[in-house]
């Protein structure tokens, strides 16, 4: 008899501790507008994104090129200007052309609607796909002589291609109805 009194003893002991628990919990929580428990004002902004994808060709060292770097950073830029979903995409293998012309169809098939191309090769994979796809934004970097009307080229500055990316990137956004 003594030993099942201090179980019930042990198990009123448990649902009071328990019970506090959410008490204090609940009593600790922010409200919302509807008379519950909500979460604080920091936490409940969420990013929307537009359905337009800015995406960036770089070449086998990723970001870690300094000016594959600029260009990300002024893709991200954009995206904070636009709300566009950016990514990117290194292409391996050998240094060419020809390996990085499927990197930039996959971009293209995967529907990204603004196209940036960082490195020689990557620049001239995306040329090509840019007559084909006249509707796709490219920006590029370096030269690009007779390039279609859908291509904006940059030029190194001493400032960087930061800027010049995230304006060119944040153009073709808007352009792609972002």
């Amino acid at each position: 008899m003594k030993r099942s009194q201090g179980r019930l003893v042990l198990l009123g002991l448990c649902a009071a501790a328990v019970g506090s628990g959410i008490g204090l919990a609940v009593a600790g929580a922010p409200w919302s507008s509807s008379g519950g428990p909500g979460l604080p004002a920091s936490q409940t902004k969420a990013r929307v994104y537009e359905n337009v994808d800015a995406c960036l060709l770089t070449g086998a060292r990723g970001l870690a090129d300094p000016a594959a770097a600029q260009f990300w950073a002024g893709l991200q830029q954009a995206s904070q200007a636009t709300t566009a979903r950016v990514s990117y995409l290194a292409v391996t293998g050998p240094g060419t052309e020809a390996a990085a012309e499927p990197f930039a169809g996959s971009l293209l098939v995967q529907g990204c609607k603004v196209v940036a191309a960082v490195g020689a090769p990557e620049r001239a994979a995306a040329l090509a796909e840019a007559g084909r796809f006249a509707a796709v934004r490219f920006v590029v970097a370096g030269p690009a002589a007779g390039s279609p009307p859908n291509v904006t080229v940059l030029a190194f500055t001493p400032s960087g291609l930061t800027a010049g990316v995230a304006s060119a990137v944040e153009a073709g956004v808007h352009a792609a109805g972002g």
